[in-house]
């Protein structure tokens, strides 16, 4: 990796001006950040055949689904994105892109739970690198109040992934067998991660900020913790996270037990009505906080807040009824509300952290709430679904994701609760 001071030098302030090119860079990113995802979605999709071949309970599945995964990711995200404050950022997305591609290829090649599980943990490595930086590269390629609608650009690949996990896993796995589609789905990102390392320079840091001092890990910590907002967010989105990361890992096994779609059909409806509608709320999302927040920055929360708060009572709708059709309407709509909040949550981590400390701060907000939302949420559903199957059978899963109802509305009460300092926080980062 080449240190960021020596290429400061041959750059010129118009590489952070609005231009054509800022947008190729939050289009590529937001891609790459699509197969964060997809790689991430596929294996849900994936959780019957892998299952059934390999003769595993839902809590161990729940355990591949999110926790080893979530744990490397953790463990090494801190460390990482504190290289991407100082390093190149670009380069630190490309090799991390091009290994967890390269891992997700290796969970097909799995011949054992063993194997599988390494696997797993090394998609979680590489993808512990990707956002944090590309998340910093975006901060300096648009202004406080831009941010909100690029971030919710960039935020869109979250679900934009789940739609192709959904797709690319529920059709390759019927027609193909679910080692095929592990191999579809991490081969491309490889070539990708060229295109990027090619294609995209360094941004200037604090390019949109009047001055740019590198701090050292403690005194980032202290500050970063001093943010009221900040922290609030963080725990709040942790929450809210269980929610999408419980529901991506089991809404496919819900469809397949519940309601008795083959694979293929999996894929179409949680595919469609969980990644598109998804997708559209979190553009929306950032558009729409983008607008409201330019006369109030509490709006940057208040309206997170709302939808978020909606997407329970919605989502407990979704798993109660009986009727298929309220219920993919259910899922929808759940899906458009809470991905609502996801670029303007991000834009949050920017925007009250200094200059110097937004790819930690990044780090702190994607790698705490991947932790308990993908570490916890997967496992908490496959533990109880366990304990419930007894008496339930395959109801018991509808009765488990339950509990996402309620983190996500829990969470929504955070984020009021994090907008009452929020001004006073933007105007210390600013300082």
């Amino acid at each position: 990796m080449v240190d960021v001071t020596s290429q400061v030098s041959v750059q010129t302030a118009a590489a952070a001006k609005p231009s054509a090119r800022r947008y190729y860079v939050l289009g590529l990113l937001t891609i790459i950040y699509a197969l964060n995802f997809l790689d991430r979605t596929i294996f849900n999709v994936l959780i019957e055949p892998i299952k059934k071949e390999f003769q595993l309970s839902d809590t161990m599945m729940g355990l591949l689904a999110g926790f080893g995964f979530a744990l490397f990711y953790s463990l090494l995200g801190i460390p990482i994105a504190r290289m991407a404050d100082r390093l190149n950022r670009r380069n630190i997305v490309a090799i991390a892109f091009a290994f967890w591609s390269a891992m997700t290829a290796l969970c097909g090649a799995a011949s054992s739970v063993t194997s599988l599980a390494l696997a797993r943990i090394g998609v979680g490595i590489g993808e512990s690198a990707g956002s944090p930086a590309s998340q910093s590269i975006v901060a300096d390629l648009f202004a406080k109040n831009e941010r909100p609608r690029a971030l919710g650009v960039y935020a869109i690949g979250t679900y934009l992934g789940v739609f192709l996990g959904y797709f690319v896993g529920g059709y390759v796995n019927q027609h193909y067998g679910w080692r095929m589609a592990f191999y579809v789905a991490g081969l491309p990102g490889v070539l990708l991660a060229t295109i990027l390392w090619l294609t995209i320079s360094e941004p200037k840091r604090g390019a949109m900020q009047e001055s740019f001092v590198p701090e050292p890990l403690g005194p980032t910590l202290r500050f970063l913790a001093s943010q009221r907002s900040f922290v609030i967010v963080l725990i709040g989105f942790c929450l809210t996270t269980y929610t999408n990361y419980a529901t991506a890992a089991w809404i496919p096994p819900f469809l397949a037990r519940v309601h008795h779609l083959s694979s293929a059909e999996i894929g179409t409806y949680a595919g469609t009505f969980k990644g598109l509608a998804g997708m559209a709320g979190t553009l929306l999302g950032g558009f729409v906080v983008a607008q409201v927040s330019r006369r109030d920055d509490r709006w940057k929360l208040w309206a997170p807040a709302i939808t978020s708060g909606l997407a329970g009572p919605v989502f407990a709708l979704c798993m109660l009824t009986q009727d298929f059709a309220v219920m993919v309407a259910m899922l929808a709509l759940t899906s458009f509300l809470v991905g609502f909040h996801l670029g303007p949550i991000f834009a949050i981590a920017q925007t009250v952290a200094k200059p110097s400390m937004r790819a930690l701060a990044s780090a702190l907000i994607a790698l705490t709430a991947t932790c308990f939302g993908q570490g916890v949420g997967p496992l908490a559903v496959g533990m109880v679904n366990d304990a419930l199957k007894g008496g339930y059978g395959a109801d018991a899963v509808r009765y488990s994701l339950l509990s996402a109802a309620i983190t996500t509305t829990v969470g929504a009460l955070l984020f009021v609760w994090a907008a009452r300092p929020i001004r006073a926080d933007i105007a210390r980062a600013a300082a």
